[in-house]
């Protein structure tokens, strides 16, 4: 999976790259990086309103690019990333969308329509931030008073218990915690072995 839309400047800050152009450019250039012949997916990144130059590209121009990239057989699959649902029914009407990357986590489901949108239309959901923001300001699911008391009763870590929450809510979700090392990664996906009892669930809604 791969994501277009935006671009780093030399401080590491996000530029909108939203042009059919743009977009069209930064496949090529994901083509020839990882040296294959096509992506399986590829998201359309969709930036901040208001942000210049990311409010002024038409989403259905960038839908119809990213749709004939797949008709040329560089990407199998057109996807979406910072939508709403209307953002999503129009991309719809386009063409086949196969996944949606927003924001959604057991302390943050402002998201909900796009989600239940997804599960109906059978579309995957890649929730990021799957365990709260990552901005110091704001919630995690991890400092939850709820999530760490099952975590206790269940042995298991807090995180763990957030991202098995999250396979609870619907069945097309797919998760890409972040890590860093081997362990980390061993950790996230034991995530398969925790099945939350309903009493777990109850008690996580307070969250």
């Amino acid at each position: 999976m791969s994501k277009v839309g935006a671009r780093r400047d030399s401080s590491g800050a996000w530029l909108p790259a939203q042009t059919p152009a743009e977009l069209r450019a930064d496949v090529e250039a994901n083509l020839r990086s990882l040296g294959v012949d096509h992506l399986t997916a590829v998201n359309l990144r969709r930036m901040d309103e208001g942000m210049a130059g990311a409010d002024d590209v038409a989403l259905e121009d960038q839908v119809a690019e990213l749709a004939a990239l797949r008709d040329e057989g560089k990407i199998a699959g057109v996807g979406l990333s910072t939508v709403s649902a209307s953002d999503l029914a129009a991309a719809q009407a386009i063409t086949e969308i196969v996944c949606v990357q927003n924001p959604f986590s057991l302390v943050d489901q402002k998201d909900a329509d796009v989600l239940d949108a997804c599960t109906a239309a059978g579309i995957a959901y890649v929730p990021y931030f799957p365990l709260g923001s990552a901005f110091p300001h704001l919630p995690k699911v991890v400092d939850q008073p709820a999530v760490q008391a099952v975590a206790a009763r269940r042995d298991v870590p807090a995180a763990r218990v957030g991202l098995a929450w999250l396979l609870t809510r619907a069945d097309n979700i797919l998760l890409i915690p972040g890590t860093s090392s081997v362990a980390h990664l061993e950790e996230n996906m034991a995530v398969a072995d925790l099945v939350l009892t309903d009493e777990n669930l109850t008690e996580l809604a307070a969250a």
